[in-house]
Parts: structure tokens; C-alpha cells; sequence
């Protein structure tokens, strides 16, 4: 939960919905920054927008490996704080809400929180896959509808001016 103590097991992306990918990083450090340096270009690009859940995490365990996100961001955690505040902002929650779809969820596959809590390295690989694949693809869906809700309600100014370059 610490993003700058935390090691990437593997990272899952999506370009269009009800697709997405997974790579698994070996557990070796410098084998795991020899796959994540193939992305960095992709990370680094300032042209392509990245979308994320709770993206100042990610953001921070990838600058542990050398890679700082660049380009225009949307966080789907931040555009449903400004749309609304007093709700829950958890994936599982919006997707729910939004897509009226249940996720797997993560303690499925590590457990409750506590001293018996697995690690995500301890998962096998395919179960983490179909976890992260669709995190990535409900992440996508998510922002397709809320950027259209922030436009809708006059939002834009404050959140992309402000709320996306503070992450």
C-alpha cells in the first residue's frame, strides 16, 4: 500500500473497451526494469493521454523505476470526487454504479487485510491477469462516462486545469 516501497508485479493496459492487456514482471528487479523500460516511451509520451484509478500511486511506484507519466491524464477517482464529493470513489463501487457490473475483488485473490494477507506475487500469474485486465478495461468504460458528465455539468476547467496537474 506504500507506493514508494511497493515493487510492480505486473501492468495491465487498455486501449478500447472490453480489451485489455496484461505483462507479468519477473520478481527480479532487474529483470522487471528491463520489460519496464520497453513501456517507458509509451508512459513518457506527452501526445497520449493515460487513464487511471487513483493515478498519483501509480504515478509514484512507476518513478521508483526511472519512468515519469507524461501527456494528458484522466483520473477516474478524481472526476467522480468533483461530480460527487460525498459518495465513495472506489473502482468496485463506480463500476457498480456506472456499468452495473460486480469486479472481482482484490481480496478474492490476497485476502482480508491483516497479518494473513497475501502479496500479489503470491497469486498466480493467470488469476492476477484476469484481475488487472479488467480493472484496466472498467477503468477505460469508467472514463468514457465520466468525461462526459465533467463536460456535461461545466467541470472541465477544474478538472483538467486544476485537479489533473496537482496529481
Amino acid at each position: 500500500t506504500n507506493p514508494i516501497e511497493a515493487e510492480i508485479v505486473g501492468i495491465s493496459f487498455s486501449i478500447e473497451e472490453n480489451c485489455a492487456y496484461y505483462v507479468h514482471l519477473p520478481h527480479e528487479r532487474a529483470e522487471a526494469q528491463k520489460i519496464l523500460d520497453q513501456l517507458k516511451e509509451i508512459l513518457e509520451d506527452e501526445t497520449t493521454t493515460k487513464v487511471g484509478q487513483n493515478m498519483k500511486y501509480d504515478i509514484t511506484v512507476l518513478a521508483n523505476y526511472g519512468i515519469e507519466v507524461k501527456g494528458k491524464l484522466f483520473d477516474t477517482m478524481i472526476a467522480h470526487y468533483i461530480l460527487q464529493p460525498e459518495l465513495y470513489h472506489g473502482m468496485d463501487y463506480l463500476a457498480e454504479i456506472y456499468l452495473d457490473y460486480d469486479t472481482i475483488k482484490i481480496e478474492e485473490l490476497i485476502g482480508e487485510k491483516g497479518k494473513n494477507q497475501k502479496n500479489m506475487r503470491d497469486v498466480a500469474p493467470e488469476r492476477v491477469c484476469d484481475y488487472a485486465c479488467e480493472d484496466a478495461d472498467v477503468t477505460l468504460k469508467l472514463k468514457n462516462i465520466l468525461e462526459g458528465e465533467i463536460k456535461k455539468e461545466g467541470l472541465e476547467e477544474l478538472f483538467y486545469n486544476i485537479e489533473m496537474p496537482l496529481v
